[in-house]
């Protein structure tokens, strides 16, 4: 009993980590926006010379490249290095950096085009020369672009543990993780599915109501900086929320969340007929619901930006408020 009783101590000693100090926590920041900093100059750069479209005035948008697929296995190459890179610059235990690098990296990529309208009146009113589809807003096409940009970010998880794994298990880890089952049990998976499910759903009301308070009206002009602070707010505070509710031990319902959202808002919010037909007949600009202004890139970028940093900013509120920044409290 002794020694079982001295074991069991030693393993709680052992296995409690100790707490980060003023320096470590300050090194972190720094290597973290070294990493931030890394990723937008790769993409601002290299990234632009992929996919730049062929109308100088357009937007960044697949739907605007000539050869779409060649340009998406391009940034795949870049993705790849890119979360390979932060996850290496933040060091160990920071696997959920991957797919933010890649999510920063695309956001810097969207600065350097245009909006959503411009791509709508490109294809309203094509040159003489250029033979487009009749339909100028292609909802689904904006959808399945969406969706590719998001399983761009989501390789970020696949790199991030493959390059974190390369660290090995920290010291004060080794000995929860030798004497821990390895893998979960099939009511452990099926509880964190269920709470990804009841996160997305709560995340996407409130993400939706937000986005609605803060893309403004169809009667004001589109901003880049409006629409890029009002879809990475929008997707941080639906995240927080879901997070007061939902303990969620995947980080994947973030994407999930956004392609639902970002689906909703091109299926409800796109332009009638009537109206599109309007525009050309009259020849005047077609006015787009506030939720469909974002493009693919910009819901997909922003809104994964939002929602992956959620657990900074939570952790950063705790402190503001004096919390445990343990997730467990």
């Amino acid at each position: 009993m002794e020694s079982t009783t001295v074991t069991t101590s030693e393993e709680q000693v052992i296995a409690t980590p100790p707490h980060a100090t003023a320096g470590e926590v300050l090194l972190r920041r720094i290597r973290f926006v070294c990493a931030i900093a890394v990723a937008a100059a790769i993409f601002w750069h290299v990234g632009w010379r992929v996919v730049r479209p062929f109308d100088p005035d357009g937007p960044v948008s697949l739907l605007m490249v000539d050869q779409g697929v060649i340009a998406m296995a391009q940034l795949l190459g870049l993705a790849v290095i890119t979360s390979g890179l932060a996850v290496a610059i933040c060091g160990p235990g920071s696997a959920d950096r991957g797919p933010l690098a890649i999510a920063i990296g695309l956001a810097t990529l969207g600065l350097r085009g245009s909006e959503l309208d411009k791509l709508i009146m490109y294809r309203l009113f094509p040159p003489s020369t250029v033979r487009l589809p009749v339909d100028p807003f292609p909802t689904t096409a904006l959808m399945a672009e969406c969706w590719l940009w998001l399983a761009l970010i989501a390789v970020g998880f696949v790199v991030g543990h493959w390059v974190d794994s390369w660290f090995g298990p920290p010291a004060d880890r080794r000995a929860t993780t030798q004497n821990a089952p390895s893998r979960r049990t099939t009511g452990e998976r099926s509880a964190d599915v269920g709470y990804s499910a009841g996160a997305v759903i709560v995340a996407s009301l409130a993400a939706w109501a937000a986005l609605s308070f803060t893309l403004d009206s169809n009667r004001e002009p589109i901003l880049k900086g409006q629409v890029y602070f009002g879809v990475g707010v929008s997707f941080l505070l639906g995240g927080l929320i879901a997070h007061g509710f939902f303990k969620t031990g995947s980080r994947m319902w973030s994407l999930v969340l956004v392609a639902v959202v970002a689906s909703l808002a091109y299926v409800l919010g796109g332009p009638s007929a009537k109206s599109i037909e309007h525009a050309r007949t009259t020849g005047t600009y077609l006015n787009l619901n506030p939720l469909a202004r974002p493009l693919p890139l910009e819901y997909a970028a922003l809104g994964a930006l939002g929602a992956l940093w959620e657990r900074d900013w939570m952790r950063l509120l705790r402190a503001l408020f004096g919390l445990s920044s343990d997730d467990r409290a």
